[in-house]
């Protein structure tokens, strides 16, 4: 099957959406799963120890609940399975898929309330749960979905709640990712792995010589779009945007070769966006940059998520296993936290204020549960992002530019977390991409909360 016109990233992530929800390869990891929570974690914390199972979407889930569910009934095994998420309604049969339904809850019963209960040993989450639930006997978590950095550390500390006669922890990973989780931790244990290195003041006027010696755009070309933008209509600023847009693809007529020039526009921008909270440049480097980050996300129009998707669906595991690939320790000891309660440490967080963009989202837009969470994860990360916090406290005095350009640049940067998290529905849909649409709200809620730090 032909994927050419879609960019590579987005292909590969949505092909790995299909293995992980093949049905013969979740059969065969479910028993893998069975087995060794029997024989490795059971035994822990005096035999009472459950576990987690993450998944890569509600459909997987939904099919490693059902599966297990009948694995357990044919050994006649004495424990039971839950399976936490949002609703939806599957993509496939059109059907509401409820949470409360699916586990026979009681009216008002939390299904957390009912993990608790000794017969129910094994959780299966799709985007619920891996952060902010504390469940003391919880000793196992088996990982059928990449996790990376804050949230790899998140979701793995969901077992580092301490119960009597819990020592030891294990994690079975079945995506080969357990190198990344180890960095992630050691990351956040000490601070940044790189080594600090001083701001180069030569880069951005480097980058602009770069795009001009391509010969596709010219410093006429940003100061005549800047002067428009500021007082023309929306019509004319597009109507040159369509004629920038061709110049552009005639005068670069290879797919790779134009993501790598956008590429360089967007490293541009965000270059003097962070260098200028060290160094002063001319007003012609900031007049280019403005310019570049209206234009450059407009110059590649490739096949829509949704036309991607109807490729993907139609693609088929032909072939899969799962291979032993050994254990990997941290080389110390568990640690794990006394009751209740969230985790220190890192920049204070204004809570309040992200719930309450949430709030102000439900009032505009009809979004889940699990979209929520998405919006609140991506939110914080992007409060603690210390380049952003710098650049706002460097800016605090000019609100034109933190509303304007810098708010665009906050966005940019949301909506690469999302294609970095695979949530490519989000990406097409108006009401997140929209001028004041959701993500819009969030890149506010960025900018104002590092102000409010700074006051």
């Amino acid at each position: 099957m032909n994927y050419s016109g879609y960019p590579k990233g987005v292909v590969a992530k949505a092909l790995m959406n299909v293995a992980f929800q093949d049905d013969g390869l979740i059969q065969y990891k479910a028993e893998v799963m069975l087995r060794i929570f029997e024989e490795k974690v059971m035994p822990l914390v005096g035999g009472r120890a459950k576990a987690m199972i993450v998944t890569s979407s509600r459909v997987a889930g939904l099919r490693y609940f059902n599966i297990i569910k009948e694995k357990l009934k044919e050994r006649g095994a004495k424990y039971k399975v839950l399976y936490a998420f949002s609703d939806f309604t599957h993509p496939e049969t059109n059907a509401e898929i409820h949470e409360h339904a699916v586990n026979e809850l009681k009216e008002g019963e939390l299904i957390e309330e009912r993990f608790e209960g000794e017969d129910y040993r094994l959780m299966v989450v799709a985007s619920k749960f891996q952060t902010g639930f504390d469940q003391p006997l919880l000793a196992g978590m088996f990982l059928d979905k990449p996790v990376v950095d804050r949230n790899a550390v998140q979701t793995v500390s969901r077992l580092n709640r301490c119960h009597e006669g819990k020592k030891d922890v294990i994690v079975v990973d079945f995506t080969n990712n357990a190198k990344a989780i180890l960095k992630a931790f050691q990351k956040y244990r000490k601070g940044t792995p790189f080594p600090p290195t001083e701001p180069d003041e030569e880069l951005v006027p480097k980058l602009y010589r770069e795009i001009l010696d391509a010969g596709v755009f010219t410093q006429e070309d940003a100061a005549e779009f800047v002067k428009l933008a500021a007082t023309g209509t929306d019509a004319q600023v597009q109507f040159v945007v369509n004629g920038l847009r061709t110049r552009f693809q005639t005068k670069i007529p290879g797919n790779e070769d134009r993501k790598a020039f956008v590429y360089l526009l967007a490293r541009y921008v965000k270059a003097l966006h962070f260098l200028t909270c060290f160094f002063s440049y001319a007003p012609e480097l900031k007049e280019f940059a403005t310019f570049a980050e209206y234009v450059g996300p407009q110059l590649i129009k490739v096949g829509s998520v949704s036309d991607l998707m109807k490729q993907i669906r139609q693609t088929e595991v032909v072939k899969a296993a799962v291979e032993y690939q050994g254990v990997t320790t941290s080389g110390g000891t568990v640690k794990l936290k006394r009751g209740k309660g969230k985790s220190r440490g890192g920049p204070p967080m204004k809570k309040v204020s992200v719930q309450d963009m949430i709030d102000e989202i439900r009032q505009k837009f009809q979004i889940t549960d699990e979209e929520a969470l998405y919006i609140k994860e991506v939110t914080q990360e992007k409060i603690a992002d210390p380049v952003i916090r710098t650049t706002v406290i460097a800016h605090r005095g000019d609100r034109v530019y933190l509303d304007g350009p810098y708010r665009g640049q906050v966005n940019s940067e949301i909506q690469t977390a999302y294609d970095q998290r695979g949530r490519y529905e989000e990406l097409a849909d108006a009401k997140y991409t929209d001028t004041g649409g959701i993500f819009d709200i969030m890149a506010i809620t960025v900018i104002d909360t590092n102000l409010a730090f700074a006051a």
